[in-house]
This record gives structure tokens, C-alpha cells and sequence, in this order.
């Protein structure tokens, strides 16, 4: 039994009659039923019901039409995909990060696509990392880079890296001068610029702001309102340039992760998406521009 024998059956039992099957396959009449003659031999019955105004399914054919049906559908399904893979990707990419990601991230990320993939296009978003696994999980974007998400059933991650976290504050700020801080330091802060989302700093730290994305926590606490929190990525141009001081937090880390929805499916222009996150993110590694640590905690 082979392919073409499937597809002879299905034409002739889908259209009552040889006659008509052997139209519409552009085959001789009696090269089809000698096709079928061997089909029906070699599955030890008949298939059909031969009679003069046509045929009819028997009750073993119409176990072999249901199957041929599946199978010769399937068989198009792969078909279909597999040239797609071999296509340019194209379509629509729908990406939503924090700040604190999206600006190390999404500039890159867009040179790669315009000079490999032209025909991608991406609709970049910014969010909390709770806001953007919702719109991933209500279907509204299809991936995602966030940090430390909370464990989700309908969610696949995978961490990207471990960043290590810093306290920064104003240009040669004497508490932060020796480059790493202590937990009694930390703990005796004056004032802090607390994160909208989840609060790193103890309880009785006094705090009159709390904001969402990076770039005003970066400018308060310039303005000398109070210490900040921010992974090095986000404050690498910033202590450069010298207009921030930072000092290592050893016992925080930022886990940067990839998230996907679990079984839903996933573009060829959403892989692609995935492999260049992760090859932007050993660049940004080498050139130091995002410092690693260990789960531990350890540098």
C-alpha cells in the first residue's frame, strides 16, 4: 500500500465512480481500477461496491477512507510547514519587556531583523514584568523578556542570564565609594526610589517615590531623592560617563528570563526572535555590559 494507492481510493470512493476519479486524476480508467483491484488484494477484501450506477464504501473502505483522509491531510500539513520553514521568515513579531531590558535590547534587536529578516515586522512594547506575562498569557504579545517571573503553568521559561544588582546614587556619593555595599549599609539608607512592582529595600526605609521605568529612577536619584536599584545593564552608560556611582548588592541578582505561552504555536519570526535575544545577550556579556553572577549570588 502506498501513497498514490490512497489517493486513487479516495478520489474514486469521494466521487462514486471510476469514471469521474479517473477525470478528475487525469489517469486512465483502467490503470485506476487495476490500483484499487491491488489495494483491496492486499487488505484481503473489498473496498468498494461496484454497480452500475457507480460505487459505494464498503464497511472495511470506510475505515480505510477515514484514515486516508487523516493521513493524506497530514501529509499536506508537513508539506506546508516545511516549505514555510524554508521561506524567508515574514509576519508580525509582538515583543513586550520592562525598560530596563527593552533599552539594552530592543535597538539591536531591530538591526539584526532589518539587515537579515527585512520582511519581520515587530510591534516593541514596555511593561512591568507582571503586565507583560498577562498580555502573554491573554494572547496579546507572543514573547517576552522580563525579569524574575513568578511560575506560571501556561508559561515556558527560560532564564537568559543572571545579572548582578547595584545600588546607585548621586556622582561620588561617599556611601558608595568602596564599590560593594554591606547588608548594615544597605539596611541604613537614608531614602530610597522605590520600584513600582516589587520592593527590594526594608520596610522602614524612608521612600516618598515609587516609579515604573528606569529612566526617571536614574534621574531622581541623580537629583539626589534618594538610592536606586538597577541591574548593571541598566546603569553601565550612566557610571561611565560618571553622572551615577554604584556599589554591588552580592547577595541580589536579576534573573532576566525568555517567556513563551506554553502549546501555543510558535512563529518561524519567533524563533528567530529567540536566537537573536540570546546572541544580543553574549555580546552584551563580552563588551561588560551586562556584569553575570551565579543563582547563588556569587560573582
Amino acid at each position: 500500500m502506498d501513497l498514490r494507492q490512497l489517493r486513487y481510493f479516495l478520489a474514486v470512493a469521494e466521487r462514486g465512480g471510476f469514471g469521474a476519479a479517473a477525470s478528475a486524476l487525469n489517469v486512465a480508467q483502467s490503470a485506476l481500477s487495476r490500483h484499487i483491484r491491488v489495494l483491496e488484494e492486499e487488505l484481503g477484501g473489498a473496498l468498494l461496491v461496484r454497480g452500475t450506477r457507480g460505487v459505494s464504501v464498503t464497511e472495511s473502505g470506510k475505515v480505510l477512507l477515514d484514515r486516508s483522509r487523516w493521513l493524506l491531510g497530514s501529509l499536506d500539513d508537513i508539506k506546508a510547514e516545511v516549505q514555510t520553514e524554508n521561506r524567508e521568515p515574514s509576519g508580525t513579531v509582538r515583543l513586550g519587556a520592562p525598560s530596563s531590558l527593552a533599552d539594552i535590547f530592543y535597538a539591536p534587536l531591530a538591526r539584526v531583523f532589518a539587515a537579515r529578516f527585512p520582511r519581520v515586522q515587530f510591534e516593541l512594547s514596555e511593561g512591568l514584568t507582571e503586565e507583560m506575562t498577562d498580555r502573554l498569557l491573554r494572547g496579546e504579545i507572543d514573547v517576552a523578556l522580563v525579569s524574575a517571573p513568578r511560575p506560571n503553568d501556561h508559561l515556558d521559561y527560560e532564564t537568559l542570564v543572571v545579572e548582578q544588582v547595584f545600588v546607585i546614587g548621586p556622582p561620588g556619593d561617599p556611601l558608595l565609594r568602596s564599590g560593594t555595599i554591606t547588608r548594615k549599609a544597605f539596611n541604613a539608607l537614608p531614602a530610597v526610589v522605590r520600584p513600582l512592582s516589587r520592593n527590594p529595600f526594608p520596610l522602614t526605609t524612608p521612600s516618598a517615590f515609587r516609579v515604573e521605568s528606569m529612566t526617571p529612577l536614574k534621574q531622581m536619584v541623580m537629583d539626589g531623592l534618594g538610592y536606586g536599584l538597577l541591574p548593571f545593564s541598566g546603569i553601565h552608560q550612566e557610571v561611565t560617563n560618571g553622572t551615577l556611582s554604584a556599589a554591588l548588592v552580592p547577595w541580589m541578582r536579576a534573573d532576566r528570563v525568555l517567556a513563551l505561552p506554553r502549546g501555543r504555536p510558535v512563529s518561524r519570526a519567533t524563533r528567530e526572535t529567540v536566537t537573536a535575544l540570546k546572541s544580543i545577550c553574549r555580546s552584551l556579556i563580552a563588551n561588560r555590559k551586562i556584569l553575570t553572577t551565579t543563582r547563588s549570588g556569587r560573582v
